[in-house]
């Protein structure tokens, strides 16, 4: 990438060209900054488990709690980048891509209503291959994916095949940790009503049952990503809730 070349683009998107000019200077930034689906590692046991952060560079951080959860799990990890437009720290404007990747639609703008289109379709298409790839199976037993908002300052976790009993676990689990540290209320489906429910990528994206068995699609607040001692304490403890329930699904100790 030319970072000379991506920055003069930059800077003649920020003076506000007219519509047909911005829009040649938005699709050149488009090629300079690639949306990218990688496959970081795979899932080589028997229970196959995926970390996934399909929004980088637009959820910040994501990348950060996908790149430390996945070794703590030996799970596999996917990660897919600059698919939405960027949160404004390296690309301060929009360049006009909101393809939002672990479903099948896209936005004109950010923050606009969704869409399905044929493009979005081969990018959900191809993120879910990439999942199954890093779990080695066509059918996943856990998909962890890692958003972030700014909503509120609770952490949400929309699911996907997990039990009432099963969600106590997990929130019992969690409060655990909050006893001896300070953090944000969790909220979890069944238990709890929620703001984002993922209902489309439930229904026509990478929350599917076809795609996987369980899944815990996490919502952290941009508090506890954007503050680097909230970040790392809110990540530790993730991995270590996140490992205990992994154990017991693998041991079938509370299942």
């Amino acid at each position: 990438m030319s970072d000379t070349e991506r920055e003069r683009l930059i800077a003649a998107l920020k003076r506000e060209p007219d519509e047909d000019s911005a829009e040649v200077i938005r699709a050149r930034l488009r090629e300079l900054i690639p949306a990218t689906i990688e496959v970081r590692d795979v899932c080589t046991g028997e229970f196959a488990v995926v970390v996934a952060a399909p929004h980088v560079s637009f959820d910040g951080w994501t990348e950060y709690f996908c790149n430390r959860i996945a070794p703590a799990l030996q799970s596999g990890s996917v990660i897919a980048k600059n698919f939405r437009d960027d949160d404004g720290h390296d690309v301060p404007v929009s360049i006009g891509r909101h393809i939002h990747v672990n479903r099948p639609t896209e936005s004109r703008e950010r923050g606009g209503e969704e869409f399905e289109t044929e493009l979005a379709q081969r990018v959900c298409d191809d993120y879910v291959r990439a999942l199954r790839e890093s779990g080695g199976r066509s059918q996943l037993d856990l998909l962890i994916e890692v958003h972030g908002h700014h909503r509120h300052a609770q952490i949400e976790i929309a699911t996907t095949g997990i039990s009432d009993f099963e969600a106590r676990k997990i929130r019992d689990m969690y409060l655990m940790k909050c006893a001896d540290a300070e953090l944000p209320q969790l909220l979890i489906e069944p238990l709890d009503k929620l703001y984002y429910t993922a209902e489309s990528a439930k229904r026509k994206g990478s929350l599917r049952s076809d795609v996987t068995r369980r899944a815990l699609h996490i919502e952290i607040p941009k508090p506890w990503r954007k503050d680097a001692v909230r970040r790392a304490g809110l990540c530790g403890a993730l991995c270590d809730v996140l490992k205990q329930y992994v154990a017991r699904l693998k041991s079938g100790v509370i299942f």
